[in-house]
């Protein structure tokens, strides 16, 4: 007997100017500017962007790297590489950040483009 995966739905966070709120659509079903020919979805090009969108997480939310090594308890240095963009967090730094903004860190970190 085999077994056949179901595809789980895409869902993209989109971002609403004229009211100031996010909301989510399953792809596509999309209307508006997000409507046109779709990126097909690259995990590489997430994993090469993830130290930006990590900085600007980081950035928007923490004062200063003593703010950022006692919030995530790490290295002055592993602050610092986030800091300036050099690397990105794992996980369980991640799951930090969610537990921390919910909204925010899942906007910031995950939300297409």
């Amino acid at each position: 007997m085999t077994a056949r995966a179901q595809a789980s739905p895409v869902v993209i966070y989109v971002n609403n100017p004229s009211s100031g709120q996010s909301d989510t659509e399953t792809a596509g079903h999309l209307v508006g500017e997000l409507s046109g020919p779709q990126r097909p979805y690259d995990p590489h090009r997430v994993h090469r962007e993830f130290p930006v969108r990590w900085q600007a997480y980081i950035h928007a939310h923490y004062r200063n790297l003593a703010h950022v090594v006692n919030t995530f308890q790490v290295s002055e240095k592993t602050a610092r590489n986030w800091w300036t963009g050099a690397t990105g967090a794992v996980g369980g730094h991640v799951a930090v950040a969610v537990q921390e903004h919910p909204e925010e860190a899942l906007q910031m970190l995950f939300a297409a483009e």
